[in-house]
């Protein structure tokens, strides 16, 4: 049952990629000054099917940090402040803080469906800025950190989990570090229709006059007109409603219009089913408030009739 929920998954993605068009959305600050405030002046891309919003910054000192980039300083301190040697990792102790970041969002347009494939972006510190910094979205409510990788960098490693760390200190970090590199690889960023946020994480820092910046940060992907093909939210039998989406508090409500539910299963974006309900009924009351916030697929069995459709639980 997992390998047919799969496919009609795959079946629904193919039929966008046959008309999907590639993009690159590029934010390059150029309009950034010393005296700008927490909200990136400068007009965002433009893509057809996409609204991309503008950066901002929250928690962070109200003044951008220099022209020409998104940097800003009051990041959370290392419990080796002050340290101006190659101090590793672990010895760091910083901890992230979820009230401080850079946020953007991308808005797929009425009638378009988006696949978001990697984002790039150059990372730039001062010699007391943050040391670690990581990539998180609204998909599982900014709970983990975005697949990351260096593959065009001498000075920047990965550690923990998914967290990027300047492995070297003081004025030799004060350039620009290319190939910071998320892989948007979960199920969630494939023919997406509401909107995503990304939040970009700063911690560690030695100082909090010092700076983390953000440049070129580039978001690769697809997008495709959906008008004509059938609903991206894998709406895919109109016989059944459920609701609410979003759930913020773990609890969805699933109604039949006209036909008994014979069986339910809830599956997660890996394939794997973590809830099972077999009650016949014509409204069932799933409550998932104890799963983790994130995307889920409810599959929906009325006789010879199956509907799948697409939930998102954010408590």
């Amino acid at each position: 049952m997992i390998k047919n929920l799969l496919s009609i998954i795959a079946l629904v993605c193919t039929s966008l990629l046959a008309n999907a068009q590639s993009f690159t959305a590029t934010y390059n600050f150029a309009s950034t000054s010393s005296v700008t405030g927490t909200t990136d002046p400068t007009p965002p891309p433009v893509i057809t099917g996409i609204t991309c919003g503008s950066f901002v910054a929250v928690g962070t000192n109200t003044a951008n940090g220099s022209a020409g980039r998104f940097s800003f300083n009051g990041w959370p301190i290392a419990t080796l402040s002050g340290s101006t040697s190659a101090a590793s990792y672990s010895a760091m102790g910083g901890t992230i803080d979820l009230t401080k970041y850079y946020d953007v969002m991308l808005s797929p347009t009425t009638g378009y469906a988006v696949t978001l494939d990697s984002i790039v972006f150059l990372s730039r510190r001062t010699g007391t800025g943050p040391r670690s910094f990581a990539v998180r979205s609204s998909v599982d409510a900014y709970a983990n950190n975005l697949p990351a990788s260096v593959p065009s960098s001498t000075l920047l490693s990965i550690a923990g989990t998914d967290e990027f760390f300047y492995t070297a200190d003081a004025a030799t970090t004060s350039a620009y570090q290319s190939g910071n590199k998320i892989t948007t690889n979960n199920a969630a960023f494939i023919g997406f229709t509401t909107p995503v946020t990304f939040r970009f994480y700063a911690w560690n820092a030695e100082s909090t006059a010092g700076n983390f910046g953000i440049d070129d940060v580039s978001f690769f992907g697809s997008v495709a007109v959906t008008t004509g093909i059938g609903k991206v939210s894998f709406d895919l039998n109109s016989n059944f409603k459920v609701y609410p989406v979003p759930s913020y508090d773990g609890v969805v409500f699933i109604e039949s219009k006209n036909q008994d539910i014979t069986k339910i299963e809830v599956v997660d974006v890996l394939g794997n089913i973590v809830l099972l309900n077999t009650k016949n009924e014509s409204k069932v009351k799933l409550n998932l408030s104890d799963m983790p916030n994130g995307n889920y697929f409810v599959r929906m069995y009325s006789g010879n009739s199956v509907s799948t459709k697409k939930i998102v639980v954010i408590k």
